[in-house]
């Protein structure tokens, strides 16, 4: 199996890039990079230039955020098929939570600013990308509502 159809077939596996056209995929897979992480390894910081954007396709992250007088605090988890450094499709965004991999992890991941080009010339890519951002974005705001809510009850 070639790297790009290995890419492929891990998007498959998840929610995000499941039912992107095939074009779509290939085109992701030609785009980024896969890289692994290690348990508790820090892949982002709170502040930081977002560089990137990543699809989680294995492992598990956390998003903590910096709360005054009680330090790091874990706000949601990232699963498979979720997405991390999602502003890195905007220009000069920063991190608004730190990324840390709470166990072996791996994601497709893309430089923002190739990814930024890509999406400027190829229509159809940002017409297939900006949707599914926009649904993990979405979701994130979900949960973190949740979890805030959970955390306002006691």
């Amino acid at each position: 199996m070639d790297d790009c159809a290995e890419v492929i077939a891990m998007l498959n596996g998840t929610w995000f890039g499941a039912e992107l056209s095939p074009e779509t995929q290939q085109r992701l897979a030609r785009l980024g990079d896969i890289q692994d992480f290690d348990a508790d390894e820090v892949i982002l910081r709170e502040g930081d230039e977002t560089k990137e954007l990543g699809i989680l396709v294995s492992g598990r992250l956390a998003l903590r955020t910096l709360v005054p007088e009680r330090g790091p605090v874990t706000i949601l988890s990232v699963e498979p098929g979720d997405i991390f450094g999602w502003s890195a499709v905007l220009s000069d965004a920063q991190a608004q939570s730190t990324v840390v991999a709470t166990e072996a992890s791996r994601a497709l991941v893309i430089e923002g600013p190739k990814l930024r080009a890509a999406l400027k010339e190829d229509h159809a890519l940002a017409a297939s990308l900006y949707p599914r951002v926009l649904k993990a974005v979405a979701r994130r705001l979900r949960a973190t509502r949740l979890q805030l809510l959970d955390l306002f009850a006691r």
